[in-house]
């Protein structure tokens, strides 16, 4: 090695081949940028998650095979793509975030983790913190995809991660025939408006109507179970915050003296479920009243009219604009 030892000769190696050790230097980083790149793109493969969510059957432990019979799935969206933010940073912050799971579940068992995915299973405002409204947002509008994008870092010298930050809309939305949340109707139930753009600005996060929308084990998970049958989910929240809740009134008409119907009257007495769907479907303006219903057992007209329980005085409701 000679008198100096090894630094020594490493010192000269360098003052004699600088080309050569530069070379060196730019292979052994590029090296290792590039194993770690790979270590990322291996740890967000489902495959990878399987590992641990290795359930085939739907409920805790079953994500991967529930997520694999779902409509996301075949559009190769993936764990990382619902379950972190957009963008290059929080696609490292979800990385870190699954890093304290594993360590979780390699520390406290499997115990511990059901106890934790039977609490994003059933309890939607923990539900919320595990999944990103905004990946939900990212895909589904225009509006908030083409602002996130303008304000975030979205890939790494080109490279991309995984396929929700290669989105761009609307484009994509129109080739994957999605609607836009914000601005289109929903097709599967039409006499249902969700209303998404006031739900959204009241801070409301998607999960809390969209539980387990890739977690179902069916192609199409809609919202939550039965919303689009008996509208449950719209009436138990809000009768459970019907003091919070502001319900505007309706005009029944756009006629010379048209009905105004008022909901802040109405929760005084009755629930939200007293009326829907059994009267009224939960879509304003899908009840067709005419003169002839004000003689049968339909609509207002179930508890309004002669011999009935409330004032069928035309006056009461019709009070024009």
């Amino acid at each position: 090695m000679g008198k100096g030892g090894i630094i020594s000769s490493v010192i000269d190696f360098v003052q004699q081949k600088p080309l050569f050790t530069l070379i060196i230097i730019v292979v052994v980083l590029g090296g290792f940028v590039y194993l770690n790149i790979e270590v990322l793109h291996f740890t967000t493969n489902h495959r990878f998650c399987a590992k641990c969510h290795s359930r085939n059957e739907p409920g805790p432990l079953g994500e991967v095979f529930t997520w694999s019979k779902n409509i996301h799935s075949l559009n190769n969206v993936a764990c990382l793509d619902c379950h972190g933010s957009p963008g290059f940073f929080y696609y490292l912050k979800a990385k870190l975030q699954i890093l304290k799971y594993t360590f979780n579940f390699a520390s406290r068992g499997q115990e511990h983790m059901l106890k934790i995915l039977h609490k994003a299973f059933n309890d939607p405002i923990y539900a919320s913190k595990v999944v990103s409204m905004e990946s939900c947002l990212f895909c589904h509008t225009d509006y908030y995809n083409q602002k996130i994008r303008k304000e975030r870092l979205m890939t790494f010298f080109g490279i991309t991660f995984r396929t929700l930050d290669t989105v761009k809309n609307p484009n994509y939305r129109l080739s994957k025939n999605m609607i836009d949340i914000m601005t289109d109707q929903v097709r599967r139930n039409p006499d249902i408006d969700p209303k998404h753009p006031s739900h959204i600005k009241a801070g409301i996060h998607c999960s809390f109507c969209h539980r387990r929308v890739a977690h179902g084990g069916q192609l199409f998970d809609l919202a939550s179970e039965n919303i689009y049958k008996r509208e449950e989910v719209c009436s138990s929240c809000h009768i459970k915050n019907k003091e919070t809740i502001q319900m505007s009134d309706l005009w029944l008409s756009k006629k010379e003296h048209p009905a105004k119907f008022s909901h802040t009257f109405h929760v005084q007495m009755f629930d939200c479920n007293t009326c829907h769907p059994s009267l009224f479907k939960m879509k304003a303006g899908t009840s067709e009243i005419t003169f002839d219903t004000h003689r049968t057992d339909h609509y207002c007209f179930s508890c309004h009219g002669e011999n009935k329980s409330a004032n069928f005085n035309c006056k009461t409701c019709h009070k024009g604009r």
